[in-house]
């Protein structure tokens, strides 16, 4: 077999972002549920470990309302299982719509500029539409992983807002990420 000893080109470190992956999605009854985001989150979790297993940047933003939230309505603002944080991501708390509203996530991400950046999580029409074009904003390019976006809303926004991103930044699913892994590994 033959094998190139000449240096590999320099990749720069792929990014994701992880909006939003927060039980007020995922439990039934609470305003933001949808029966389908139970298998969103188990795509996220497929990205996120993806992401982990080749050194991704793992950055995540969760929305924490104005008024704290007396305990119980608390534990529905808390991480999924299985999609909690690792000590090394980092978490920014934002009280608007997109996560480049927290200045230090801003600063974070400016440090992406010239990588690939990919963004999963909830919601569609409102948190990942906003983000996604602010990242757009700043000069990011992003991918947005179809399968591992979820939308609290009808299916209509959700639709509306791929819409509006499709000019702006790369689709892609799930499965293709996971298929291009393996073919590097070959």
């Amino acid at each position: 077999m033959l094998t190139s000893t000449a240096p590999r080109p320099y990749m720069p470190r792929a990014w994701l972002i992880c909006l939003d992956l927060q039980r007020d999605y995922v439990v039934p009854g609470r305003p933001r549920y949808s029966l389908a985001n139970t298998e969103v989150a188990a795509t996220c979790a497929r990205v996120l470990g993806l992401a982990r297993d080749e050194g991704w940047r793992v950055v995540h933003s969760q929305y924490r309302s104005q008024a704290a939230a007396p305990w119980p309505r608390e534990l529905f603002g808390a991480p999924i299982e299985g999609l909690r944080p690792l000590i090394s991501e980092p978490v920014y708390f934002r009280k608007g719509l997109s996560a480049f509203a927290n200045p230090g996530f801003a600063q974070e991400m400016r440090l992406a500029h010239g990588a690939e950046v990919y963004l999963i999580g909830f919601s569609l029409a409102d948190t990942c539409l906003a983000t996604t074009l602010a990242g757009v904003d700043e000069g990011l390019s992003l991918t947005l992983v179809e399968d591992a976006v979820g939308a609290s809303e009808e299916l209509a926004a959700a639709d509306v807002a791929r819409t509006i991103l499709r000019p702006f930044v790369q689709l892609a699913s799930s499965r293709r990420l996971l298929a291009r892994r393996l073919e590097m590994a070959h």
